[in-house]
């Protein structure tokens, strides 16, 4: 095993593979950024940036992690002259030209939902990210920026972040995601998601949608005047006609007014939840996929469990990088430091993703741990071990006890093994 010296030429060698530190440097130029030739150029100062996210150590110790001899105000000064569409640039670059290449019926599955996460409580950042709506007011809060992302379901990429303050709603910007999902895709999304806006834009850009459906937007029967039922196309399968009721607040008179004359005929399926211990729990989607031969409603149930992948992704980006609590100090420091965190995710995938095709498993099976600690502590040309495959596991329902029990939850008095019961199990 190598030294932690040696990191940096690891992380550079899978950096080159994506866009060499001549094109940093074209990029910078096209950006009219200016930068002398000296030790921290900016090629190496986002070597430095993505090491310094991996190792998890502060910018004293970056000098001896890389064996580069910098100070810190050096590295810290370097990392504010780089310009943030740089970053983005880096991002759109580190995300495969082929997403995903497991297809569903021919459609590249994509992926979309937000997460929250913590900065410094900074004036400049409570007053541009603002605090959650539980937390206003107290003394130890911290400033809560939102993260909408859109990411590949087969190869777990990110392929593009939206940041947003804590009072913005993540529905509100999911349309400008849409642009990056291209045709011959399906996405899918929560409950929180979904509107007839965003699945009538989803329709003229030609692509197609699966939705969970909440409780007040199910049509039932003759329903409510902009949601009917057409057509019964099996058991709990229908056919259901949405129409335009009012203008959302986040969409434009502009945009709004070729969506305002239009009816979409989309198919509602319904299904039970069985959980032993539990109730049962009815829960609906809503897709675009309107043929029943076609695409059964049995596999597009299936299909919409691995909606959950996301929240396993976003486990990743937080708690094994690390991304729950930012370091940066300022509004920019802040948005580059998230870039820079979905670019060391994006290289983590790749290098799962090598090892997924050299071991004929999934990529998601790859374990993201494992991945992250060869690209760590690897010599650079090695090449990539058998990384350990994670097994298939099914989502357990725990009982909702704790050791230390309280007011909302029940003592747990046994081991929680013994308690933990079986997966729920779908029906129609």
């Amino acid at each position: 095993m190598a030294n932690l010296s040696c990191s940096l030429l690891q992380v550079k060698a899978q950096l080159h593979r994506l866009v060499s530190d001549r094109q940093i440097h074209q990029i910078c130029d096209g950006l009219h950024h200016q930068w002398r030739d000296r030790v921290l150029n900016p090629a190496l100062t986002v070597q430095l940036f993505l090491l310094q996210l991996l190792s998890k150590v502060a910018l004293e110790g970056l000098r001896h992690v890389s064996a580069v001899s910098v100070s810190a105000q050096a590295i810290c000064k370097a990392k504010m002259r780089l310009p943030l569409q740089l970053f983005i640039e880096l991002v759109s670059r580190s995300v495969p030209g082929k997403p995903g290449e497991s297809r569903w019926h021919g459609f590249v599955v994509y992926l979309a939902d937000g997460m929250s996460f913590l900065i410094p409580d900074k004036p400049a950042l409570a007053k541009r990210f603002g605090r959650a709506s539980n937390q206003r007011g107290a003394s130890n809060s911290y400033p809560v920026p939102k993260l909408l992302a859109l990411m590949d379901c087969a190869g777990g990429y990110i392929q593009k972040v939206i940041n947003l303050p804590a009072h913005r709603q993540e529905f509100t910007c999911l349309s400008r995601l849409f642009a990056a999902v291209g045709r011959e895709a399906l996405l899918l999304g929560d409950r929180g998601l979904v509107s007839f806006a965003h699945l009538a834009l989803l329709s003229i850009m030609s692509i197609q949608g699966c939705f969970r459906l909440p409780y007040w937007q199910v049509a039932f029967g003759r329903g409510r005047p902009s949601r009917r039922v057409i057509r019964h196309l099996g058991k709990q399968d229908v056919l259901v006609r949405w129409s335009a009721s009012q203008r959302p607040a986040w969409l434009s008179v502009k945009r709004w007014a070729p969506l305002a004359r239009m009816e979409l005929t989309l198919r509602q399926i319904s299904y039970r939840v069985h959980r032993p211990g539990f109730r049962v729990q009815w829960a609906w989607i809503i897709t675009t996929l309107t043929d029943p031969q076609k695409y059964p409603a049995t596999e597009l149930i299936a299909l919409y469990e691995k909606r959950w992948q996301i929240e396993v992704y976003f486990r990743d980006l937080k708690r094994t990088l690390g991304m729950h609590m930012i370091a940066a100090q300022t509004v920019e420091g802040v948005r580059k430091e998230i870039l820079a965190f979905v670019l060391l995710y994006n290289l983590i995938r790749r290098v799962m993703g090598q090892a997924a095709a050299q071991q004929q498993v999934a990529a998601d099976r790859v374990s993201f741990v494992d991945a992250l600690r060869w690209l760590l502590y690897a010599s650079p040309g090695d090449a990539i071990p058998r990384l350990k495959v994670n097994p298939i596991r099914r989502r357990p329902s725990p009982p909702r006890r704790i050791k230390c029990g309280r007011h909302r939850f029940p003592q747990l008095n046994e081991s929680r093994e013994r308690l933990c019961k079986p997966p729920c199990q779908v029906k129609l």
